[in-house]
């Protein structure tokens, strides 16, 4: 099983796109755990060839080595550990908004994760059915309190908006909780690092 910390870790390198990854103390910092831990984690994922490391003036920057198929199933099933920790009305809105059928990958964001009273429901549909994604949130926003707002991207345009350093877009990767698609998830961020 992956220790508290060592999750937090993985799950900060995936989310957090900068090419050129972090080192030990920068880790630490984000994380808020001691520079010693995250060296002994680092160390670890090494060995394992979780991540890479790679040396840029005087420091040492990590990075997922997201070639690696090991590194892609645990990122994987750390989402999937995400997802199940929603509770409230992001789980009952995420249960609902998981079963749109024509999309590769759903992400639930916004106020609905940080905020009891929030307005709207965010959600990004990654499909080329933009249609039955307008259908499909208006009809639930008929039998439920708050209107669902979708954001629809095709796959090549997310990759896109994350290259170019999109803010919105990379809020929205490091904060959201991926409903369904992990695997594309994964591929997506694989992408924009290159």
């Amino acid at each position: 099983m992956i220790s508290e910390n060592t999750g937090k870790l993985i799950r900060f390198l995936l989310r957090n796109i900068d090419k050129y990854g972090y080192n030990i103390n920068q880790l630490a910092k984000f994380l808020k755990i001691s520079v010693g831990s995250s060296f002994k984690i680092l160390k670890e994922l090494g060995q394992d060839k979780i991540v890479t490391a790679q040396k840029i003036g005087n420091a040492v920057n990590y990075n997922l080595d997201l070639d690696n198929l090991e590194t892609v199933k645990i990122c994987e099933l750390l989402i999937l550990q995400e997802k199940r920790l929603l509770s409230g009305y992001a789980k009952l809105y995420g249960e609902s908004i998981r079963e749109f059928k024509n999309a590769e990958l759903i992400v639930l964001f916004g106020s609905i994760l940080t905020k009891k009273d929030f307005n709207d429901v965010d959600v990004l549909f990654i499909t080329n059915k933009p249609k039955a994604v307008v259908d499909f949130c208006l009809e639930l926003s008929k039998i439920r309190t708050k209107p669902v707002v979708p954001l629809i991207l095709k796959r090549e345009d997310l990759i896109k908006e994350l290259k170019s350093k999109k803010e919105a877009i990379i809020s929205l990767i490091k904060e959201g909780i991926i409903l369904k698609g992990e695997s594309l998830f994964v591929e997506v961020i694989k992408n924009a690092k290159q």
